[in-house]
């Protein structure tokens, strides 16, 4: 998987969970108010499942916007 297609199925993932389309998603997107700790919980299980990949439960401590989400999946994953 390349970053953009990467980046596809990360925002089709947030949005679905948050209810928004992912097109709204932006780098600076604050998660802090669109994602509780079950949604987090359940984003972070749907990616893993897409990229056959495991993080740690604490994976989403200290990122707060949609880019820091994404930088942090795209250096996890070599991507």
């Amino acid at each position: 998987m390349n970053a953009a297609e990467l980046d596809g199925a990360l925002r089709a993932v947030v949005a679905r969970h948050v209810d928004i389309e992912p097109d709204l998603l932006g780098g600076d997107t604050d998660l802090d108010t669109l994602i509780d700790d079950a949604t987090a919980i359940a984003v972070l299980v749907d990616v893993e499942n897409i990229l056959d990949v495991r993080f740690p439960d604490d994976f989403f401590d200290g990122l707060h916007t949609y880019g820091e989400l994404s930088t942090a999946i795209r250096v996890a994953v070599g991507v």
